[in-house]
């Protein structure tokens, strides 16, 4: 913002300047002064969110607007037009921009405003006496006009949005015609553009479509896909001929697959086949290109091509599900192979992480789909049994055949999961690091192992309003309807410190049943240096204990709100394992001599995005009223009951929660005999418990089945900050407004203060995050009086 400042006062500067020029020179100085300024404020507007990104488009306009009088005032007739074609550019371009970022009737009038602008192009453009930059000129309008259609037909629905496909469709066709009037190298290029946005447009409506009329437009963008080939093969520049193959290529690909994912059996194996033809070919080409963008091009092909196996064995069945698997896997691994020459380190981590998120997920829908197999093939083979005289024992030979197939395929999910926290460690020999990483991939919930399991955070209505800048001093409110609503002011949500969570004894179970109660750590009395920071969610939503235990105000019971996330199954984003502790990381930390690739990242924003979930699990202390099968894991040992392990199920694969404790116990086992044959704990040992302490609780908060985004940092790090009315340090997570599903009011919402109405607040919701849905709970409890403050 400071040098977008900067850069508009030298501009002002400039234009002030200008106007001191007579004649033409002048005019046109001042012409080139008010684009500049415009184009800062657009580029801004871009950035900026809600108010603040409206005012900012509205100032570029305006900018815009002035260098178009100014363009009319040129007494050189072409330039004249010149200058009006490129000042209606810059004011189609603001209107199309914010459509863009606008929903509803308001995107609607928006897109009609860059129309309106780009058709005025258009006009001037057939005015120019130049007849190649004539075409030129009507050509690009033409291509805008298509672009304005085709984004508001996909913004559109059912009739809406193929009449607005039928426009872009009609203006693509006008921008084919005149590149065909174009000589040279120029005309094939703009052909080129043409059909392959021809094609496109016919693509996504066939996605939108069903039956028939699907693969009559999926037909239709084939053929103009294949005419953007040949086109390219015509290019004298060769590495920009093998360019325009490979986007060719790509397309025809994209065209098959999605046709493959539609249709059945046959014709779906048919169409996947083609799709990997494409992609093949595609990845030949694109070894042909010189430097990085070879390899960037090579990444895409291999992606596609595990995509296109991976949902090719989803659909199959027997013995090519292996195969088909198998496949995906290599194409993955190939694709994390050439990300790794990446020299961009943020695009590299990016690209890596997604990478590694398709490669887990093709291992754990490979176990899932091997286990489904295994139950659909015991009881095919169960009349069989039981017509057998042998019948026992084939049918316990053939579950235990099963069980370990199965049991297999977890096993290398699992591995997939454990070598990445092993990254974090230096070569250990000592089994402490392997047991740790074990733990670590345990209790890490992935996005596929979440799936859209709903989780929750409870919190008080002052808190939620401020995450959604609700707030109930109008004169400090930047809105123009003065509603109290200022998305500027809207709080991010918070990653709180461990050290004033409700638990006492937070990070102390796990130290005690390893019998190291005595060791020094942070949370202690002697000012540490690294502290833990959670963001706390709950699997129990809309429950009455978490409404009374979280969130009132005034003292008033469940007069909170339930945030809820990740109903769509689209809020965990796949992680990078590291970052929640990257601050014990730091180059020349003796705890770390091998640094992960990540641990140089100093994107915060990528780190929040990048935290990764943690399930909490609980440990009980063995007493006469504690019931046996209330914990699956009993350690030291079944025959020596101390404590207990309680880890509830997530999802509803009862096979992979099996596994998962089986490998907690196993991991537990490890630590617990790696710490009984140690005399003296050194500091390495010490910190390496740091990674997992934080993920076991007392039993007596197992009811709140709790989730946790981590982080450990150092104290006095930037990243943390400071709240002046809580006295407390916390680090800033993420934007409530962008991944929240749906608030739930508590029973007793309106009777915690301020005057709250439910009515309001879904009023208010609904007017700002259309998104976010509001309902009210009608959990049976009565409000206590609010408590008055002296």
């Amino acid at each position: 913002e400071q040098l977008f400042g900067q850069a508009v006062k030298h501009h002002q500067q400039q234009l002030r300047l200008a106007k001191q020029l007579e004649d033409e020179n002048g005019i046109q100085e001042q012409i080139n002064a008010q684009f500049s300024l415009g184009h800062c404020y657009f580029e801004q507007a871009m950035k900026a969110e809600g108010e603040a990104s409206e005012q900012l488009f509205g100032q570029a306009v305006e900018h815009h607007q002035q260098q178009l009088r100014l363009a009319k005032q040129l007494e050189d007739k072409q330039n004249n037009i010149q200058k009006q074609i490129n000042a209606q550019f810059s004011l189609g371009r603001c209107y199309f921009e914010q459509a863009m970022k606008a929903e509803g009737e308001a995107s609607e009038q928006l897109f009609g405003q860059a129309v309106e602008h780009n058709l005025e192009r258009l006009r001037l453009a057939k005015q120019l006496e130049d007849k190649q930059n004539n075409i030129q000129k009507q050509i690009n309008a033409q291509f805008s006009l298509g672009r304005c259609y085709f984004e508001q037909a996909m913004k559109a629905e059912g009739t809406a949005s193929e009449q607005l496909f039928g426009q872009a469709v009609e203006h693509h066709q006008q921008q084919l015609r005149l590149a065909k009037q174009l000589v040279d190298e120029n005309g094939i290029q703009e052909q080129i553009n043409a059909q392959f946005f021809l094609g496109h447009c016919y693509f996504e409506q066939a996605k939108k479509a069903k039956g028939k009329d699907a693969e009559q437009l999926f037909g239709l963008a084939i053929e103009h896909h294949q005419q953007q080939l040949r086109l390219a093969k015509q290019l004298k520049d060769k590495q920009n001929n093998i360019q325009e193959q490979n986007n060719a290529q790509s397309s025809l690909g994209r065209c098959y697959f999605e046709q493959a994912i539609k249709a059945k059996e046959e014709t779906s194996k048919k169409l996947f086949e083609q799709a990997v033809e494409h992609n093949l070919e595609r990845l030949r080409l694109a070894k042909q290109l010189e430097g990085e963008n070879s390899i960037q091009k090579q990444i895409y092909a291999q992606h596609w091509l595990g995509r296109c196996h991976f949902e090719q064995a989803m659909k199959a069945k027997g013995k090519d599900v292996e195969r088909l698997f198998g496949r995906a896997v290599k194409y993955y691994k190939s694709q994390l192979q050439l990300i790794e020459k990446l020299t961009d380190e943020q695009g590299r981590l990016r690209q890596q992480d997604n990478a590694q998120f398709l490669l887990g997920r093709c291992y754990f829908k490979q176990a899932m789909k091997a286990e489904k197999e295994a139950a659909a093939e015991l009881e095919a083979a169960a009349e069989l049994f039981e017509q057998d005289n042998k019948f026992f024992q084939k049918r316990s030979e053939f579950l235990k055949h099963l069980s370990q197939l199965t049991l297999k395929k977890w096993g290398i999910y699992f591995e997939w999961k454990k070598r990445k926290y092993k990254k974090l460690f230096k070569d250990n020999k000592e089994n402490l690091t392997s047991a740790i990483s074990a733990i670590l991939a345990i209790l890490n919930i992935s996005p596929i192992e979440l799936d859209s399991t709903p989780l929750a955070h409870y919190t008080s209505p002052s808190v939620c309003e401020k995450l959604f800048g609700i707030v109930h001093d109008k004169n400090g409110v930047n809105n123009k309807e003065k509603d109290p609503v200022d998305k500027q002011q809207a709080s991010p949500m918070r990653i709180s410190s461990s050290t004033y969570m409700n638990d006492p004894t937070e990070g102390e179970g796990l130290l005690e049943l390893l019998n190291l109660q005595d060791l020094e750590l942070e949370n202690k009395v002697d000012c540490p240096d690294y502290n833990a920071f959670f963001a706390c969610f709950s699997s129990r939503v809309n429950d009455l204990n978490q409404f009374r235990l979280y969130g009132k105000e005034n003292g008033v019971e469940a007069s909170g709100c339930c945030l809820v996330f990740n109903k769509n199954g689209n809020w965990l984003k796949e992680p990078d394992v590291s970052v929640s502790f990257r601050s014990m990381a730091k180059k020349g930390d003796e705890y770390l001599r091998e640094q992960p690739v990540e641990a140089d990242i100093s994107d915060a924003d990528l780190e929040d995005a990048n935290l990764p979930l943690y399930q909490v699990a609980y440990i009980a202390y063995k007493d006469e009223y504690l019931a046996e099968d209330k914990c699956r894991i009993w350690l030291p040992s079944e025959d020596d009951k101390k404590f207990g392990i309680q880890l509830e199920p997530v999802g509803k694969n009862s096979s992979w929660y099996d596994f998962r404790i089986s490998e907690l116990e196993k991991a537990l086992k490890q630590l617990i005999k790696f710490f009984k044959k140690k005399t003296n704990i050194n500091n390495e040992n010490r910190k390496a418990l740091e990674y997992i302490r934080y993920l076991f609780k007392d039993f007596a908060f197992r009811d709140e089945e709790e989730f946790r985004l981590l982080k450990i940092e150092q104290i006095g790090s930037d990243k943390i900050e400071y709240c002046e009315t809580t006295q407390s340090i916390y680090i800033p997570y993420a934007n409530a407004r962008d991944i929240v599903d749906e608030v739930i009011l508590g029973t007793n919402y309106e009777k915690s203060g301020k005057g709250r109405k439910a009515e309001a607040f879904q009023h208010l919701m609904r007017k700002h995050y259309p998104n976010v849905k509001v309902s009210r709970s009608s959990l049976p409890i009565n409000a206590n009086p609010p408590i008055k403050k002296d």
